[in-house]
């Protein structure tokens, strides 16, 4: 549907508001008002006009004042309020425009039977939803006020634990397993099925409002969100695809060759550009990959360039810069990578020391803090623009999951402290400065990716099952 633009209100023939008094005068002198009658109306008229122009003006303002280094608020984005995409945003930016907390507590905790594999999204309404492998259902709906289940489903079978859902501005979440993408109402309700081929690892939307996604054996989907019609025909990244179609849960959490598109891609609203992670078949490494999705004249994807710079593949998804001018990847080696998403041509590498487990989390001023990961100790490094340099690190806390940072300059990350032990640490990211501890109960494994709800809490989750909130 065509948005109105606000703007066309004012949109009048030349002259109009100059002869606007001569018009309402005529209009009076044709009613027997009389002359005190005319003059009351008259004056009342202009009141309401200058009433309606204020409001509109007001209206404007709003709009066109928001924060220009958040997609958060782009006309373009269909994103629901709160956490609504696996790594918060189509940027995949690990960040959070809310102000997190500077110290929490236990407010629930939830124990699946089955595996997490990524963080819950949430919503503005009080939903947490959360992807598992347990048997039965593998869609859940929380509450985040008490970790209740408010609904569950089974209508997506376990190979949906590779998503966590996706949420859009009008309440329906997505979400798909092997054989199909599915939506669904806040209710629960099975809105439309559409089959696929291969699964994804988490879906994003496009420029246009569009769902797109790329199942692991690199078949590009994109479709329209409220049917679940394509929108274009799939495009298969693989000749032959077919072959693949075998689930290596193994090759996908460390995005080796047996599992080709094993992360999630990172979508650029302004441009219509993604990018994601490709390990093309015979070749000897991990690509970088970036394409256009344009339905100008026709709906179409268009490859832009690849840069095969991903020692031993990444087990990280790609994610944008705020201004869109850079992506960053890890590689399963040492490094941190950030390149020119114009061209693909390699900025700067910085070396981290280990091979990181999963996605790093980016600041809109280019502040990264990488995952944990074997002798990872904690860090944060800063995009300098043509290098990047070590802003801080403390090799005593033991990072073991994917941290978030939010508006405040905090980070939240999961450290180890002992066997099946875990810490949540509350770090002040300009220093590194530890401001709050709290234990992780039971015995937990390290967590899968810290999301932050919209009203500040945060939600910690571990491959094991546990799902802890704290505020």
């Amino acid at each position: 549907m065509k948005k109105l633009d606000i703007t066309t209100i004012f949109i009048a023939p030349k002259g109009y508001f100059d002869e606007l008094p001569k018009r309402i005068t005529r209009r009076l002198k044709t009613r027997s008002y009389g002359n005190e009658g005319r003059k009351i109306i008259k004056e009342t008229t202009w009141k309401w006009l200058v009433q309606k122009l204020l409001v509109i003006s007001i209206a404007l303002f709003n709009i066109n004042c928001h924060d220009s280094n958040s997609f958060q608020n782009d006309s373009t984005n269909v994103y629901g309020l709160g956490w609504s995409a696996v790594h918060a945003d189509a940027r995949n930016s690990d960040y959070s425009n809310e102000t997190g907390p500077g110290k929490v507590s236990l407010a629930w905790q939830k124990k699946f039977d089955g595996t997490i594999n990524l963080g819950p999204t949430s919503d503005a309404k009080g939903h947490v939803y959360i992807t598992t492998s347990a048997d039965g259902c593998h869609l859940y709906s929380l509450d985040a006020n008490t970790g209740e289940i408010i609904w569950c489903t089974d209508e997506v079978n376990q190979y949906a634990v590779a998503s966590s859902a996706l949420l859009d501005n009008e309440g329906r979440i997505f979400i798909a397993d092997d054989s199909a993408m599915n939506a669904f109402s806040d209710t629960g309700t099975l809105l439309w099925k559409t089959p696929i081929i291969g699964f994804p690892l988490s879906a994003q939307f496009t420029q246009t409002g569009r769902l797109i996604f790329i199942t692991h054996i690199g078949r590009i989907y994109v479709l329209d969100r409220e049917t679940g019609e394509t929108v274009m025909q799939p495009v298969s990244l693989i000749p032959n695809d077919s072959t693949l179609s075998d689930f290596d849960p193994i090759a996908c959490m460390r995005g080796s060759e047996k599992c080709p598109c094993a992360n999630t891609l990172a979508f650029d609203l302004h441009s219509g550009r993604f990018f994601f992670t490709f390990w093309a078949p015979g070749t000897a490494q991990a690509s970088l990959t970036a394409m256009v999705y344009a339905e100008d004249p026709v709906p179409s994807v268009t490859a832009l360039w690849t840069n095969q710079s991903l020692s031993g593949g990444s087990a990280s998804s790609p994610d944008l810069s705020i201004d869109g001018s850079k992506v960053y990847v890890n590689d399963n080696d040492v490094s941190i990578h950030a390149l020119d998403a114009g061209s693909g041509e390699n900025i700067w590498s910085f070396n981290i020391g280990y091979e990181p487990g999963g996605s790093q989390s980016t600041s809109p001023k280019g502040l990264i803090i990488p995952a944990g990961g074997k002798n990872a100790g904690l860090l944060a490094i800063r995009d300098k623009g043509t290098s990047a340099e070590l802003l801080w690190r403390n090799d005593s806390l033991q990072n073991r999951g994917i941290v978030t940072q939010t508006a405040n300059n905090l980070a939240y990350a999961t450290v180890k402290v002992g066997q099946l032990k875990y810490d949540l640490v509350i770090i002040d990211v300009r220093s590194g400065q530890e401001l709050d501890r709290e234990h992780l109960p039971g015995l937990p494994f390290f967590s899968v990716g810290i999301t932050i709800g919209y009203d500040g809490t945060i939600y910690v989750p571990t491959f094991n099952g546990y799902l802890y909130a704290y505020r």
